[in-house]
């Protein structure tokens, strides 16, 4: 990449020819259609000395064209993993299988030629570290035209235009183009990465927890931003965060999931107000809600117990050691996938998740392990 940049905003305007193929971009891009993801049987394994790490299995699920799936859970549970592995961005020692279509294309397991080909221009990535996924010795506007420049054949000067107008979309100044990642907030690189995801207006966003590194208010002002930008382009996206307020908000469809599996999926609001699995019944009583006047305040109730050792996962369901309701048959036989309505969950109990429900909303109920069963 040339180190050198265009001439700093305002002090030359644009010539009548890169306005005009800035005019072409801008519409070429503006036709892309959102884009649909299946997710077929997941897997995904690390090799290590201790033997095989299994991070990530049989994993289904689908983004329809146009909508946000939250994928929720807590840290370690793979998350971040699947979208890496949409990216190809798993290191050399990963095992890989199953498959993942976007707009019907086989994405898993593409060579370089076929990642560069789909980066950026079909599928994106917002990750969680704005600084490590930005080139210290390059300048954001290099960057972005750069990455621009890769899939449209356009002059720099347009390449630049159309990086300007994504930063006036993400609400920075087009001089800070000229600038370099270290002279940036953490919200402000937060902003440019996100601008660099929608240069080319892929038609499916990954934003792998795009607050994790920020404080409450930027956290705040940078949802706020991707959910217009989202409501203003109408992408596709996969957020994958731990907070469950930010998927009520933002997202139609929510996947939970635990210890490398899917625990549940369906409607935000079915898996949300109508939970199926206990761990996600679990997850809602730690998470603080807005008291009701003249009712009594909800206690936060925290989950006991610590994640399964995936070097050697347990037989039964992996959370069968931390859930208040398991039975025998939890701890030695592997739950299947049990269907309600537009809900999935992988319980042997989902029959009875309404008693599991109201047994979930009393702390003495996940004091006291097996007493609920």
């Amino acid at each position: 990449m040339a180190a050198s940049t265009p001439p700093r905003a305002g002090t030359r305007p644009a010539s009548a020819a890169t306005l005009a193929q800035l005019a072409e971009l801008n519409q070429r891009l503006a036709w892309k259609p959102a884009a649909r993801l299946q997710v077929e049987g997941l897997s995904i394994g690390y090799s290590t000395l201790r033997g095989r790490f299994h991070a990530v299995e049989d994993i289904s699920f689908e983004v329809p064209a146009g909508t946000n799936l939250g994928l929720v859970g807590e840290s370690g549970c793979g998350k971040s993993t699947v979208i890496k592995a949409l990216m190809g961005l798993q290191p050399a020692n990963t095992s890989v299988s199953g498959r993942a279509l976007l707009d019907g294309q086989d994405i898993l397991g593409l060579d370089d030629r076929g990642l560069r080909d789909i980066r950026w221009n079909s599928i994106s990535l917002i990750t969680q570290s704005a600084m490590n996924s930005l080139d210290p010795v390059y300048t954001i506007g290099d960057q972005i035209a750069e990455a621009i420049r890769a899939h449209e054949r356009v002059s720099r000067a347009t390449a630049w235009a159309r990086a300007e107008e994504m930063f006036a979309l993400v609400g920075l100044p087009a001089g800070r183009l000229y600038e370099f990642p270290h002279m940036f907030s953490g919200g402000m690189r937060q902003r440019a990465v996100i601008a660099m995801a929608l240069a080319l207006n892929a038609g499916m966003l990954l934003a792998d927890e795009p607050t994790t590194a920020l404080d409450p208010i930027m956290q705040s002002q940078i949802m706020t931003r991707i959910r217009g930008i989202h409501a203003h382009m109408r992408r596709s996206m996969i957020l994958v965060t731990h907070d469950i307020a930010v998927v009520a908000e933002t997202c139609e469809n929510t996947v939970v999931m635990y210890a490398g599996k899917m625990a549940e999926s369906g409607p935000t609001a079915d898996v949300l107000e109508r939970p199926l699995h206990p761990y996600t019944m679990g997850l809602q009583n730690a998470f603080p809600r807005l008291p009701v006047p003249g009712a009594p305040r909800q206690p936060l109730i925290s989950i006991p117990g610590v994640v399964p050792n995936l070097l050697l996962p347990p037989p039964g369901c992996r959370f069968a050691s931390r859930c208040p309701f398991a039975t025998d048959l939890c701890r030695t036989t592997a739950p299947p996938v049990v269907r309600h309505g537009a809900q999935v969950a992988t319980c042997h109990h989902t029959d009875r998740s309404e008693e599991f429900r109201a047994a979930a909303a009393r702390p003495e109920t996940w004091r006291n392990m097996r007493g609920a069963a």
